[in-house]
């Protein structure tokens, strides 16, 4: 049996709390938040369907040009002609600006405002610097390290902090594909996997530590790059934080690897990784949080974890791997956990009478982002849920779920690389 984690390295964030009060709000008992979703006509999803493949391919025609050029630095990005690149995010921001414009995707435009605060130039600043000092990440690595940067933004316009690309956060953010596949890869015995743990948690506890292995000099002088930003003697609760999302992943192992658990221990684990991982992000935003803040980041990273375990279904079946979601057969269940996810979400983001403008703005987009993130997961799988919450969801959605797995295959064309 696997008790609910309890820290033993931080002193000053209320772990324990922050889980109890987290697991607490997912498993009340609440209406499904559908009076705060809009039904759109089938017709209006029809019509947003066919402006959306207009323009998507407009854009890949317009971008045609380039890909050649772009694809032969793809591994030196520096290399690109700034008058390329340019060219090609004035094609991406008026395309963007038209999904905002014609509310194609979401009932509250938001896409420009993103844009106008520094979102793209973020991304830009990352994909760069990130392929020029390690290009064995493959495209799909960087945009998972990508979205942790995202997610580090939100909080920063969610509390009026100006966009950004700080040391800690470009390091933090590649921690992530590093360490992750690392544990997650096959190929590498559970005994090595140990071993790395043990070292990596001296190496967060402040030692001082040599490799020979070029991944794992790479993720010790990541950390460093964050004590050289926020040394542990002034910022405690940062190298905490990081030491927490450690633990996490260190008890995410037993999902893969452990005997079988129960659907209590998934939820405990669940939370706990997913929770401080989103905390961390926010302790290497501000440096000290207060508890609302905190909460929130936790909330944050918590459903944002069981969106990407919903996702990973049928991967986690596959190889697996205990989910809350992979761990059901009966769509009844799945239907349950789903709408309690979105309860959940919409719950969490309900804007109060303290919040900012910016606060409340950013609770908004999270919930439809994340509501459509669910309707995609449905609509790519809708084997796994019933056929009432399928066209439930789809009644919501500003396009048919199916549409969905389309418009990824699109996506993916104006990204491919090969």
């Amino acid at each position: 049996m696997i008790e609910s984690p309890t820290l033993h390295t931080s002193h000053t964030i209320p772990i324990d709390e922050l889980m109890a009060l987290s697991v607490e709000e997912y498993n009340k008992e609440r209406p499904f938040p559908a009076d705060r979703m809009k039904k759109i006509p089938l017709w209006k999803k029809l019509w947003n369907e066919r402006r959306l493949k207009k323009l998507i391919n407009k854009l890949l025609d317009d971008i045609g040009p380039y890909v050649p050029e772009i694809r032969e630095h793809m591994d030196e990005p520096g290399e690109i002609p700034a008058s390329v690149m340019d060219e090609v995010k004035a094609l991406l921001i008026d395309a963007m600006k038209t999904i905002d414009e014609k509310k194609l995707l979401f009932e509250r435009p938001f896409l420009a405002h993103f844009i106008e605060q520094g979102y793209l130039d973020v991304a830009e600043t990352f994909i760069f610097r990130t392929r020029n000092e390690d290009s064995r990440l493959d495209n799909a690595e960087v945009f998972q390290a990508l979205r942790n940067v995202w997610i580090m933004n939100s909080l920063q316009l969610c509390w009026e902090i100006p966009l950004a690309l700080t040391p800690p956060m470009y390091a933090y953010s590649l921690l992530y594909p590093y360490t992750d596949n690392m544990l997650d890869d096959p190929n590498i015995s559970p005994e090595a996997k140990q071993t790395f743990n043990r070292r990596l948690g001296k190496v967060l506890a402040g030692e001082h530590l040599s490799s020979n292995e070029p991944v794992e000099q790479r993720i010790f002088a990541l950390v460093e790059m964050i004590k050289d930003d926020f040394p542990q003697a002034h910022f405690p609760p940062v190298t905490e934080s990081i030491q927490l999302i450690h633990e996490g992943q260190v008890k995410s192992l037993l999902q893969s690897s452990g005997p079988p658990l129960s659907q209590e221990e998934i939820r405990t684990i669940s939370f706990f990784k997913g929770g401080t991982s989103v905390l961390a992000d926010a302790y290497l935003i501000k440096g000290t949080l207060t508890r609302e803040e905190s909460t929130f980041a936790f909330h944050y990273g918590a459903f944002l974890q069981l969106l990407d375990d919903l996702q990973d279904k049928d991967t986690d079946e596959t190889e697996r791997n205990q989910t809350l979601f992979s761990r059901k057969q009966d769509k009844a269940a799945v239907d349950q956990e789903i709408r309690r996810l979105i309860t959940y979400i919409f719950t969490v983001n309900t804007v109060d009478t303290e919040d900012s403008s910016a606060a409340a703005l950013m609770k908004d987009v999270i919930s439809q982002c994340t509501l459509l993130m669910v309707m995609e997961a449905v609509g790519k799988n809708p084997e796994t849920v019933t056929r009432s919450l399928y066209k439930e969801l789809e009644s919501f959605s500003n396009v048919r779920l199916t549409f969905y797995k389309e418009l990824e295959n699109k996506a993916s064309d104006i990204l491919k690389t090969n």
